[in-house]
């Protein structure tokens, strides 16, 4: 790839001039952005589509697995972890990692590791294409979502898993919905289909997710389509297509 255009994450102000200082000296990658917490580094990775992250694990709000989970596939980029902490390395290789260098990170320890960068980006976009769907979203990239991350004017809000009723898309956007309340994701509803845990969201039409626990109700229309209201009086038509998915919840 030649140079790797680069953002470096990381909490801590000593840490991140420490890399930063390091970074300046390995000749295939340009620095182009930095940031001190996971919120700001989701925004530079929508804003500048970067190759490569240096991303710390401990941060507030978001830690760096969970910061991954937010990040659309088609714009996620290689990972190097750069933590203080080593019990997370199993984790981080799962996710399919590049790479995990433990602080204080010394120059020839990042030297290697862009070195052979090449190749091990290489062998993970070999693996990650052929991985199942499912998989990609999932398994590797450190479980199912449980946070989802949104930007309300200038403030970043976290809405947890139970929060959630559900997901549905309209005018080409994806909508969250929680407490009667409508926010934009930055997900396709495949990718969140994908991300999703199946055990507590259901699918039950092209446009429509949602949180087995929002529902109160079904009512048969006939033609193997269904009217699903849910807890707040909100309701929703599923589709022919889903209903073998619907009728092996409503037996089972």
């Amino acid at each position: 790839m030649g140079m790797y255009r680069s953002i470096l994450v990381d909490d801590e102000e000593l840490a991140r001039n420490r890399l930063k200082k390091l970074l300046f000296q390995v000749d295939s990658v340009d620095l182009i952005a930095e940031a001190d917490n996971p919120f700001t580094c989701i925004e530079l990775i929508g804003e500048l589509n970067p190759d490569l992250l240096f991303l710390d694990i401990q941060m507030p709000g978001l830690n760096g697995f969970e910061l991954i989970q937010q990040i659309p596939s088609n714009i996620l980029p290689l990972i190097i972890f750069v933590t203080a902490y080593d019990q997370y390395a199993l984790r981080a290789f799962e996710s399919l990692a590049i790479d995990y260098l433990l602080k204080p990170v010394k120059l020839s320890q990042l030297q290697n590791s862009v070195s052979k960068l090449e190749s091990l980006e290489n062998r993970f976009l070999k693996h990650r294409e052929n991985l199942p769907t499912s998989q990609r979203q999932s398994n590797p990239l450190t479980g199912y979502i449980k946070r989802f991350v949104l930007k309300m004017g200038k403030k970043w809000i976290i809405i947890e898993e139970p929060e959630v009723d559900l997901f549905f898309t309209e005018d080409k956007y994806c909508y969250l919905r929680s407490k009667g309340i409508d926010s934009i994701v930055n997900f396709t509803l495949q990718e969140l289909e994908e991300k999703l845990d199946p055990s507590t969201f259901i699918r039950v039409h092209r446009s429509t997710i949602i949180a087995y626990k929002s529902i109160k109700s079904f009512r048969s229309l006939g033609s193997a389509r269904f009217e699903i209201e849910l807890i707040d009086g909100y309701k929703v038509i599923s589709s022919r297509y889903y209903s073998h998915v619907l009728k092996k919840y409503l037996v089972g």
